[in-house]
């Protein structure tokens, strides 16, 4: 186990480090089911840095957030400090997060892509401008390359105060040229910008050992990407736009458009607020996409010189994805009202994230997927398409290291978050039973919802219960509009107090990546299921997958709500130390089909009042 970066590895964790060394040597893949606490990122990093030293391969590590990646970059200072090594390494985060530009945190990432391509290419950027000259690195560039190769590893923000007045990602992606471990997002190598970054950073995919953590986002986090929509507003805007630069037929093609829209909705809406529609139901209407697409780029590079943000070039790029090919596809029109306005909605929507995962699991050196929510292992197997590669992928589930007495699993089956059921007198009977439990922990307790909305209104009747009550708990409620620091004094706030009742939503900030340190929670409780919308999008998913895997309803429905529950509850043991009680809070979590993605070591108590099995649980271990 050289490079590994503790004294000892814990129970579980040994064998997976011998698994990741097995398959990297070989050029296999992993799949791994790996409990919360085990220790991944040691456990995976040490082994695929040390045959990758050897063997002149690079790591990827591949985070969903950007706080996960604080957790690798400390990793290989441990190795390095331990080993006396140097290990060269970069941290890069989105360009549009490293981009010195103001205003430009408003962009989406096409949008920030076309206008940083316009502005390079015209000279017009002083940061890059001092960063390369005639596309090579300027003196002073070279300089901090050097500076960053020679320091210890680094985390993105604290890289990005070392680039003042250059370009960031520039820079990072030269010291990425001669990294040895690259800490990225998902979205540089399962994306279609893969290609480019690859070319910049002078490696092929074979080169590569990929790291993927939290794996259970990256079906999702896939389709999202390759996902594309326009909009009667986003049109409306596109034609002022077209009308401000003076583009009378850049305007004219957009009004057709627009008017060819809002025509389809009322042929497919007139019933309904969504139906599927075809590829030829709108491109058909229209006259010479291919010229339209060109036409529209070129007034978008006109607009970036002046503004930003083109919405013309949004609108030229959906055209081109929408004359792409169906398959693995779905293509949906919806009708929305926004501020009493009605807006219409045309998507092309990405249902197989194999499209893209396929090529990248196939033709890297070797990759490793890891989450404590893998479950079960043969639904990522299949939907991330490594059923139909060559290379042979081991999917093996590991033991938590933490002893079972630890913890005290819970199932509340007297209520429910079903939709039928929402009404106010069962969000009292949630409120008292967490009211209940609170009385009964000693110290904090965390409380998710399936989303913001029902989060705030819980959390209305929970003062006002706790008030009447006078019982005292400072709560703290997760909103969907905190910024950075409003989260990390919230998460603080949790660390440095006992009394804190935290109210938050499954697959919020505070489910998912963020690690409550010395046991500072004591209690979570996991409030229903956080179901995907029933609408066509989640309809088509469900479809597509029972054609293509006969497992339609589970896939894309039952096991990703299983899942964010499950990595929800995972916020509570953190460390062999930890003690602490998990609560699910739904009758729901006792039908079997809803067990089957729960790891088979899971064990559970059912109980109508919960609190009395919890004080008894914290008399013995406290």
């Amino acid at each position: 186990m050289r490079l590994f970066p503790f004294e000892s590895a814990r129970r579980g964790q040994d064998e997976l480090i011998r698994d990741v060394a097995e398959c990297v040597a070989n050029g296999r893949n992993l799949l791994a089911c790996a409990p919360s606490g085990i220790g991944k990122t040691a456990a995976t990093l040490s082994p695929s840095l040390e045959y990758a030293l050897e063997n002149d391969k690079t790591v990827v590590f591949l985070t969903p957030r950007h706080s996960q990646h604080m957790v690798v970059v400390e990793t290989l200072r441990r190795i390095g400090e331990r080993y006396g090594v140097k290990i060269p390494s970069v941290d890069i985060i989105g360009k549009r997060w490293l981009c010195p530009v103001k205003g430009i945190e408003e962009l989406s990432t096409q949008e920030f892509n076309d206008y940083c391509s316009t502005v390079k290419k015209d000279e017009r950027c002083i940061f890059y401008n001092r960063t390369r000259e005639g596309g090579e690195l300027t003196h002073e560039a070279e300089a901090l390359v050097k500076k960053i190769l020679n320091s210890h590893p680094l985390h993105a923000e604290e890289l990005k105060q070392l680039c003042k007045g250059f370009c960031p990602y520039e820079i990072f992606l030269e010291v990425a040229k001669q990294s040895r471990v690259i800490t990225c997002d998902y979205y540089h190598i399962f994306s279609p910008i893969r290609r480019i970054f690859l070319k910049r950073i002078n490696r092929e995919l074979d080169d590569l050992i990929i790291i993927v953590d939290e794996a259970h986002n990256l079906p999702e986090r896939i389709r999202k990407i390759l996902s594309s929509q326009i909009s009667t507003t986003s049109l409306a805007y596109a034609l002022k736009e077209a009308r401000l630069f003076g583009f009378d037929e850049v305007a004219r093609r957009v009004s057709e458009i627009r008017s060819v829209l809002k025509s389809l909705a009322k042929r497919k809406l007139a019933e309904k607020h969504e139906s599927y529609v075809a590829k030829h139901e709108f491109v058909e209407q229209l006259s010479d996409i291919d010229s339209t697409v060109v036409e529209f780029e070129d007034a978008a590079i006109c607009v970036r010189e002046r503004r930003k943000r083109s919405y013309i070039g949004n609108v030229g790029s959906f055209l081109s994805k929408w004359c792409e090919s169906d398959e693995g596809y779905a293509r949906i029109i919806a009708k929305k009202v926004v501020r009493d306005r009605e807006n219409v909605v045309l998507k092309r929507v990405c249902l197989d994230p194999s499209l893209i995962s396929g090529d990248v699991l196939s033709d890297a050196h070797s990759a490793i997927l890891i989450s404590a929510t893998l479950t079960p292992l043969k639904m990522y197997y299949e939907v991330l398409g490594l059923d139909s590669i060559e290379k042979e992928t081991l999917c093996k589930k590991y033991t938590s290291p933490f002893p079972r007495t630890n913890r005290l699993n819970l199932i509340v089956p007297t209520v429910t978050t079903k939709f039928t059921n929402r009404t106010l007198e069962n969000y009292e009977r949630i409120a008292e039973n967490i009211i209940n439990i609170c009385k009964a922990v000693p110290g904090n307790v965390a409380a998710y919802f399936p989303s913001y909305e029902m989060c705030g209104t819980l959390a209305n009747v929970i003062r006002d219960k706790l008030s009447a009550l006078n019982v005292h708990r400072r709560i703290l409620v997760e909103k969907p509009e905190m910024n950075k620091e409003q989260k990390s004094e919230m998460y603080r706030t949790v660390l440095e107090s006992s009394d804190v009742l935290l109210l938050g939503c499954q697959s919020g900030s505070f489910s998912e990546g963020v690690d409550f340190i010395s046991n500072s929670l004591r209690c979570v409780i996991v409030v229903g299921l956080s179901l995907a919308q029933p609408d066509l999008e989640t309809k088509a998913l469900i479809e597509y997958y029972d054609r293509k895997f006969s497992r339609g309803w589970s896939y894309a429905y039952i096991y990703p709500a299983v899942h964010r529950a499950l990595q929800t509850a995972g916020r509570c043991i953190r460390s062999e130390r930890d003690r602490g009680v998990i609560v699910f809070m739904d009758f729901r979590f006792l039908w079997k089909n809803y067990r089957a993605a729960f790891p088979v070591d899971f064990d559970f108590s059912v109980s109508e009042n919960p609190e009395r099995e919890i004080e008894r649980f914290f008399r013995r271990t406290i």
